[in-house]
């Protein structure tokens, strides 16, 4: 029975002050009024007074909110025994049961809600530093002991109880609520003459499975149904300043507007059950608002004692009265006779239809006079074949019967073509499904259009292009072209400035030209205005396909599938090399007939079949060359010309030893030694004129200096050119001969 202190009857007042005052033996506890006695005689007899008072006013207890006969109960942030008053501990349950941080945000919330109350606790700064350390960009979250250390003294320093001040209803009341997509916290706090804001408890709980699923309007006025109601006992009947980072909740729950109608269920609910409650609500930003945001990021667990009860009787009520509220046969015979239009219809049924009707003189009856053959009357009411007729004032009750389930369009009208029937029912069914949002939630994707791109007449015309990664701690641009489906693929690295992409374009260019048309998404990098001077140099059309439609750029998309795929594979494969592995993939993907053209890439591209490992299986079918007659044989002994650096050009005997090619010879020199030889540097050898002009020229050193007559010898021009000595093979030498000399 929710009585505050000031405002309790006098006898109640007395018995809360014996209490306070005095150490009870033992203690009654009905609803938030304190029995007590000092003997258990006194404390019966004090329990009957109070009871026969309550029956003489017409007030009643609710006996599960009572307990007698204990030792001690929590009041008002006492615990009462007969040991006399303590603090209660679970005003700071929730802070001893701060679960330890696991990441950055769970740090920085746990920092703010410290911080809120820093200046109370000695060395705040100190204490601090090992968990700011943590907030630090480029530093690896590493929680060690001096993290934990540091957590644990901070929160022994906040759930000290000189932390938390006793409760005092001269001083003002703030109730500060915060929610989290996974927990809610709310902190009760007093605020002094100067200014400071001193907590009274805290409490925080995680939400469960169904909680989470409120939107997060819903889970920030959830967390101020908490706090009330977890904080009842200081909140009844008391004037205090609620106080939320939510903004649209000022409107909702302000105490000085009435509830708006578009206002979601729950949040309506909730908004009455407050108007029970004496408040002003008021908007603090986040970053002030740390005591109870970090309660709700960093919640104490469950807590079985909040039960949103009203939530459960209110869908109760609501599935009663849907089904209290359906529609029999006996309320569409009602709904008829005070139907304008049904009674006409129904005189007419009875009776006679007239000859004709047209829709311009009677819009209202002409559907009817359209079916007036299968129209029939039955206990009063209209059927259409089986079909009941439905009156207009039942018809959107109908369509809410049949749209219960939520089941489409489709099968909402053959469940209501069994039963029922009226003009434009369809059509109603249609709308009823369009309007409702949860079908328009869960609804399955519309089908997709696609128009596929047009053929280009040329290869390397229209080019696709996009990025992707990061693949083996690489970004890349790939380009492929529309008709011969040929790839071009670039590492840019870390790089995908419009700098870089302009160079890896020109390098493009210089290979296959600039392509007419180059289709991209809507990336910085392609629509800067560097890229737009780019376009504009080479006179290329650059077309963007729509934002979030990666079906627009296909081709660029079906590829890079493909080259991740190959990448990964190159990668499984055990290639470390990711040069090797670019090459790999494109080889493939560039040789292999691609399944939509049926032609390699590479092919359709170049206008010629790619010579690859595979095609040298096959036979050669080319005609063999005949070759010219040889200007020397195999054996035929020959001079080679021989070079050394830096010296003359000498001339070595050797052998053909093989032919090489067409004019090229293998040959085999006098010192063992082999070497390949053109044509133009041989020549012929004969070794019996070498001899010959050997054994002369020592002949001729043998007999220098001796004198010499030469005997007149007469030769035919035949013996003369037998004995005219060969050309030094090193040395060309005048062919010499004996003078004619006249013989009488």
């Amino acid at each position: 029975m929710p009585f505050g202190i000031a405002n309790a009857p006098a006898i109640f007042q007395r018995i809360i002050d014996q209490v306070l005052a005095g150490i009870p033996n033992s203690i009654a506890y009905l609803d938030d009024i304190l029995i007590t006695g000092k003997s258990e005689e006194e404390h019966l007899a004090t329990l009957e007074m109070v009871l026969e008072k309550l029956s003489d006013f017409g007030l009643r207890c609710n006996m599960e909110k009572c307990s007698f006969f204990k030792e001690e109960v929590t009041y008002l942030g006492y615990i009462i025994s007969s040991n006399g008053k303590q603090p209660d501990s679970t005003r700071v349950e929730a802070i001893q049961k701060l679960p330890v941080p696991t990441d950055v945000k769970q740090v920085e919330a746990f920092i703010g809600k410290v911080n809120y109350y820093g200046k109370f606790i000695p060395n705040f700064s100190t204490l601090c530093n090992p968990l700011n350390r943590l907030r630090q960009n480029n530093v690896k979250w590493n929680w060690d002991a001096s993290c934990q250390k540091a957590f644990d003294a901070l929160k022994k320093q906040l759930s000290e109880t000189t932390m938390l001040v006793h409760f005092d209803q001269q001083l003002p009341l703030i109730l500060a609520t915060d929610a989290s997509s996974y927990g809610i916290g709310a902190v009760l706090m007093h605020r002094y003459p100067d200014g400071t804001e001193k907590p009274i408890a805290h409490a925080s709980k995680t939400l469960n499975s169904a909680e989470r699923n409120y939107s997060q309007i819903e889970k920030e006025a959830l967390s101020i149904v908490y706090g009330i109601k977890k904080f009842h006992q200081y909140l009844a009947a008391k004037f205090f300043e609620l106080v939320t980072d939510h903004r649209p909740l000022l409107a909702i729950f302000n105490p000085a507007k009435g509830i708006s109608g578009t206002t979601a269920n729950r949040l309506q609910r909730w908004s009455l059950a407050l108007m029970g409650y004496n408040y002003v609500i008021k908007y603090k930003p986040t970053l002030q608002h740390g005591n109870a945001d970090g309660l709700s990021r960093l919640p104490a667990g469950e807590d079985k004692s909040f039960v949103d009860e009203e939530s459960i009787q209110v869908n109760r009520i609501q599935a009663q009265i849907v089904e209290e509220g359906l529609i029999d046969s006996n309320r569409i015979q009602m709904a008829i006779d005070t139907d304008d239009h049904l009674q006409v219809i129904k005189k007419y049924i009875m009776n006679k239809w007239p000859n004709s009707m047209s829709q311009k003189s009677d819009p209202d009856l002409f559907p009817y006079f359209s079916v007036r053959k299968a129209l029939s009357v039955a206990h009063g009411c209209i059927l259409k074949d089986v079909q009941v007729v439905i009156p207009k004032s039942l018809r959107f009750r109908v369509l809410q019967m049949l749209h219960r389930g939520h089941l489409g369009v489709v099968k909402m009208k053959q469940l209501a073509r069994a039963h029922c029937w009226w003009p434009k029912m369809e059509l109603d069914i249609e709308n009823m499904t369009k309007s409702c949002k949860i079908c328009a939630m869960i609804a399955a994707k519309p089908k997709e259009d696609f128009k596929p791109w047009p053929e280009p007449e040329l290869v390397w015309s229209r080019v696709h292009m996009d990025f992707l990664g990061p693949l083996w701690n690489s970004k890349w641009l790939v380009m492929v072209d529309a008709k011969s489906k040929f790839p071009f693929v670039a590492d840019m690295g870390h790089d995908t400035s419009a700098k870089n992409l302009c160079n890896v374009l020109e390098q493009a260019i210089d290979w296959l030209g600039p392509p007419t048309t180059l289709v991209s998404d809507n990336g910085p990098p392609f629509t800067s205005f560097e890229m737009k001077e780019f376009y504009k140099q080479y006179g290329i059309e650059h077309i963007t396909t729509p934002p979030y439609h990666p079906p627009s750029n296909g081709i660029a998309e079906r590829f890079v599938r493909s080259f991740k795929e190959g990448m990964i594979m190159q990668q499984e494969s055990g290639q470390t090399n990711k040069s090797v592995a670019l090459r790999n993939v494109l080889r493939s993907y560039r040789w292999t007939p691609h399944t939509t053209t049926g032609t390699a890439p590479a092919e359709a591209l170049f206008r010629r079949p790619i010579r690859t490992e595979l095609a040298r299986l096959h036979p050669s079918l080319a005609k063999p060359q005949t070759r010219k007659s040889s200007k020397y044989k195999i054996g035929q002994e020959i001079w080679a010309r021989n070079h050394q650096r830096n010296k003359r050009i000498d001339w070595i005997p050797g052998v053909i030893t093989q032919q090489v090619g067409s004019m090229m010879y293998r040959i085999e020199l006098g010192n063992g030694q082999t070497c390949v030889r053109h044509q133009n540097q041989l020549r012929f050898r004969q070794e019996s004129d070498i001899q010959d002009d050997l054994e002369d020229l020592t002949e001729n050193l043998l007999n220098r200096n001796k004198p010499t007559v030469t005997p007149v010898v007469q030769h035919t021009p035949q013996q003369a050119r037998q004995h005219t000595p060969q050309q030094s093979p090193r040395y060309p030498q005048r062919q010499r001969r004996p003078p004619d000399r006249y013989s009488p």
